[in-house]
């Protein structure tokens, strides 16, 4: 949970073996997160993704979709500005709301 945005959970990984990919686990580990401990209060996630993470980008679009949410995107670490150019930008993804 984001301690200003009470009602947002942040995910900074989401990381699935080798072997357990394309059976759609990453996406019933983030429900299940969803479901667990203050669920009630949660009605919106967030995540940071790099442009090139098309896994990622699925994963997120397709969760939005699960739970019939908006998402949104905007940049939260710049290349040059917060990396000196050294990492990829950092897109914010927000899902949300949702009950």
């Amino acid at each position: 949970m984001i301690p200003r945005k009470a009602c947002t959970l942040f995910i900074w990984q989401v990381v699935v073996s080798a072997e357990a990919r394309g059976q759609g686990l990453a996406l019933r580990m983030l429900c299940e997160l969803l479901q667990r401990g203050h669920s009630e209060e949660v009605r919106f996630l967030e995540t940071t993704i790099t442009k090139e993470n098309e896994a990622s980008w699925a994963l997120f679009r397709k969760l939005a979709k699960e739970l019939s949410a908006k998402l949104e995107v905007s940049v939260a670490f710049d290349k040059e500005t917060h990396f000196f150019g050294e990492h990829e930008t950092e897109h914010l993804v927000r899902i949300g709301p949702f009950n």
